[in-house]
């Protein structure tokens, strides 16, 4: 559990007022194992559930307030929560000083990996606790009692939340959580190119955020040809419908071999695309990796493409789910709607892979040997060769029709012509 203490509640809601929080822990221990554990990946999940243990024994708690790079954390989260008495006497003979502004000479910092591994974890308990809050808003509102069925809760000094403002702070706890799984995602994902401190758990889960067998590797990639709001859920939500589309589209119109070569190089690897190309065999001589100018521009039309045929595959992506639920998608002019814009993305999609494999068709020779043996490399040789057996045979006319016009005219050259008699060949 990653929310433990009610300091740690207070500080994601300060108008929460939850003397206990133990009788929350089964709503946030839901989410936990439906949403956030799914993100992390089982190692990763675990290894920050031990690590929250760590840090509360040594800093009391998982808040800004109580986790400085000061030091001194326990003393100062003592003094947070003290008694005001207790303060008030402290200030009166003069050894008080305000929690976390003012360092003591020669205190130590928190290590970094420490601060990195709390920002993580408090990532984690915005995700849990505003997914709570949003799904659970009803059953916090009422009370279930034996013998006196449901009853409404409230507080003096409280009054009850009319039904506008409950919907208001549904939808902003949805928002909000929605927010923290983007915060999530990415800030794994820049460990991920930096320290690395979490990586080696985390690339074990579905949501990790580097997918080398793509060309759309990241949400930051996709976002520049498909918009998606730069949502880190909506892209892990598409990877399925990304590879299926790159293998059912793109792979039969290039050729595996190119397009794993195009992959690589979008993936940095040129390495990769170069060893590829060398275990090619060809017989036009030793093979040359192919120049950044030509890569990156195919790269940019198999994106274009892919992100047509994916588009096609899933038409209005950030509303489809508001549209299911309020019923639209009954409507027969939202379904010819639909129909129109998928049947669009597939045009333009044809369009584009149709721009790709004209480029490689004229610059096939600029490939190397990735090219040999693909589909558009077969074509085009083919083709070439179609083009040289008609000239051949157009040659072959050609001398025909050149050689029956000397016989004719050596024949007329030895007759004459025109003739009015016959000849004595002829008699």
């Amino acid at each position: 559990m990653f929310i433990t203490t009610q300091n740690e509640i207070v500080s994601l809601m300060p108008t929460a007022r939850w003397d206990r929080p133990s009788q929350l822990m089964g709503y946030l221990e839901e989410e936990e194992r439906t949403a956030l554990e799914p993100l992390l990946g089982s190692d990763l999940y675990l290894h920050l559930c031990d690590e929250y243990e760590r840090l509360r024994d040594e800093y009391e708690d998982i808040t800004a307030t109580t986790i400085r790079p000061t030091g001194h954390a326990r003393e100062d989260a003592r003094l947070a929560h003290a008694d005001v008495t207790e303060r008030l006497d402290m200030i009166q003979e003069g050894t008080y000083r305000e929690p976390y502004i003012v360092s003591y000479d020669g205190e130590g910092e928190v290590p970094e990996e420490d601060m990195k591994t709390v920002r993580l974890i408090r990532i984690c308990q915005q995700i849990e606790f505003y997914r709570m809050i949003s799904h659970k808003a009803g059953l916090l509102t009422v009370s279930f009692n034996e013998g006196g069925g449901m009853n409404t809760v409230s507080a003096d000094g409280y009054e009850p939340a009319d039904e506008k403002r409950m919907e208001r702070v549904v939808k902003d706890a949805f928002m909000s959580a929605g927010r923290a799984v983007d915060t999530l995602l990415l800030f794994l994902e820049d460990d991920a190119r930096g320290g690395r401190l979490f990586t080696d758990l985390w690339q074990k889960a579905d949501a990790y955020y580097l997918h080398k067998d793509l060309l759309f590797q990241t949400a930051r990639v996709l976002n520049e040809y498909l918009d998606i709001k730069g949502e880190r859920m909506t892209y892990v939500s598409l990877v399925r419908d990304i590879r299926f589309c790159q293998n059912t589209y793109l792979k039969p119109r290039i050729g595996a071999s190119l397009l794993k070569a195009v992959v690589a190089y979008a993936n940095g690897n040129t390495a990769s695309s170069s060893s590829s190309s060398s275990s090619s065999s060809s017989s036009s001589g030793p093979s040359s990796a192919p120049s950044v100018e030509v890569m990156d521009e195919l790269l940019s039309l198999l994106r274009t493409a892919l992100a047509f045929y994916v588009e096609a595959r899933r038409t209005s992506i950030a509303q489809a789910s508001l549209l299911q639920s309020s019923g639209t998608r009954s409507n027969p002019a939202f379904l010819k709607d639909e129909r129109l814009a998928r049947r669009d993305s597939m045009t333009d999609a044809q369009q584009a892979m149709a721009m790709a494999v004209e480029f490689i068709s004229e610059n096939l020779d600029a490939f190397g040997d990735i090219a040999v043996g693909t589909p558009v490399y077969n074509a085009v040789r083919a083709a070439e060769e179609q083009k040289a057996r008609e000239a051949a045979c157009a040659c072959a006319a050609a001398e025909r029709q050149r050689r029956a016009a000397c016989e004719q005219n050596s024949h007329r050259m030895y007759t004459g012509f025109p003739h009015t008699h016959r000849t004595p060949e002829r008699k």
